[in-house]
């Protein structure tokens, strides 16, 4: 187990987010919210606090004049506790375990445990809401904060693996998207990476969850070695050239500049699946900038047993020789897959080039799933938020 203690100059290490306004005063760490309707927190973020399990134990002075209840949150709409200044528990939220003392000295000590899907910590104010309009006091001082870390692995190994939704992320750098990190106790992360050095970063991560598995390759419909294109801004390196011609036309146009070229192996998914060294996907997750038809080309027959896919894609071709969306449509439609939502993604000055696209099994094909596959289903239409 690891063990963090911040106190005296050391609580200078979190800094305020959102709403929040702080200040380090006789070795406290004071938090005062703002007239603003936002979150009101003080922060921490550390890459080891990812899928951890954390034991969380704050000592905190209630301030005079102060209205609004001491507040740990986890991320989104996932609160870990919220406590009143009298030491009342409001709210468990996702906490394991929940203890608050109110001392003589009318000081709180609150200790908490829970699963920590995202790389941060958040201790501020509420108001028996997480996003509340602060009245602009001064309202805790922190004296210490104690955070111990320690594994996981039955937290998150309490679903058979049976029941857990094979997600393949082709494109991983940066990890798992937060939205699938916040289900790591239900998904087993199968994550292609082809810059080795990234995909050494995510393994510690993705590690610890059951069954998680990074693949330091590229994907494609053909088998062997491909010129990779890198570009100034990583996240728009590519397997296809950048099609300067468009892309001139936006402001984004010098993130595509490449500055170095690499020959890096890729593979069919579906020969790695006859080899038995991939699953079947349930979910299938695609962000390989210009390549997604390319990339789906080689799942093969698997597409027809697959539950769902998210992709970037595009209506204009900001690579050279680029498959666009309305190829996407057609090749999916001929396995059932059908197109239920896009979310445009805000990159070229107002016009809707990119989008990420969702598909997911028609109608008449859902009515067939049995008990598992409409659980994965059901799991998959929650995170992706689909009517």
């Amino acid at each position: 187990m690891d063990t963090l203690v911040f106190s005296g100059h050391d609580l200078q290490q979190w800094r305020a987010a959102h709403g929040l306004q702080i200040r380090f005063e006789a070795d406290r760490l004071v938090l005062a919210d703002t007239p603003t309707l936002d979150w009101h927190l003080l922060r921490l973020e550390r890459a080891d606090f990812m899928l951890r399990k954390v034991r969380l134990r704050l000592l905190a002075d209630p301030l005079p004049g102060q209205d609004a209840n001491i507040y740990i949150h986890h991320y989104g709409k996932l609160d870990v506790a919220e406590v009143a200044p009298d030491g009342t528990i409001l709210d468990r939220g996702i906490s394991l375990s929940l203890r608050v003392d109110r001392r003589d000295a009318g000081q709180l000590s609150i200790e908490t445990a829970f699963l920590n899907r995202h790389p941060s910590l958040s201790i501020g104010c509420s108001r028996n809401a997480a996003v509340y309009q602060g009245s602009g006091r001064d309202q805790y001082a922190i004296r210490s904060i104690e955070v111990a870390l320690d594994d996981a692995g039955a937290l998150l190994r309490a679903v058979p693996d049976d029941e857990r939704l094979r997600l393949v992320d082709v494109g991983g750098a940066g990890g798992l998207q937060t939205k699938w990190a916040l289900q790591a106790d239900r998904i087993t992360p199968i994550v292609f990476e082809p810059n080795p050095a990234e995909a050494s970063e995510l393994r510690p991560v993705i590690g610890r969850i059951p069954g998680g598995q990074v693949v330091a390759c590229g994907l494609s419909h053909v088998e062997g070695r491909q010129t990779l294109y890198i570009t100034d801004h990583p996240g728009c390196t590519s397997l296809l050239r950048p099609n300067d011609e468009v892309l001139q036309r936006y402001s984004i146009a010098p993130s595509f500049r490449i500055k170095q070229v690499e020959e890096v192996e890729c593979v069919r998914y579906d020969q790695l699946y006859d080899r038995g060294e991939a699953p079947a996907p349930d979910v299938i997750k695609i962000d390989v900038q210009g390549s997604e038809y390319e990339v789906l080309l080689g799942f093969g027959s698997l597409l027809q047993t697959c539950l769902g896919i998210e992709l970037e894609s595009h209506f204009y071709p900001i690579y050279r020789n680029q498959k666009l969306l309305h190829d996407v449509v057609r090749l999916l439609d001929s396995f059932g897959l059908v197109l239920r939502k896009l979310e445009p993604v805000p990159h070229f000055d107002g016009d809707l080039v990119e989008v990420d696209a969702f598909f997911t099994r028609s109608r008449e094909s859902m009515q067939t799933l049995g008990g598992v596959a409409r659980r994965k289903f059901d799991l998959m239409r929650q995170v992706w938020e689909l009517e």
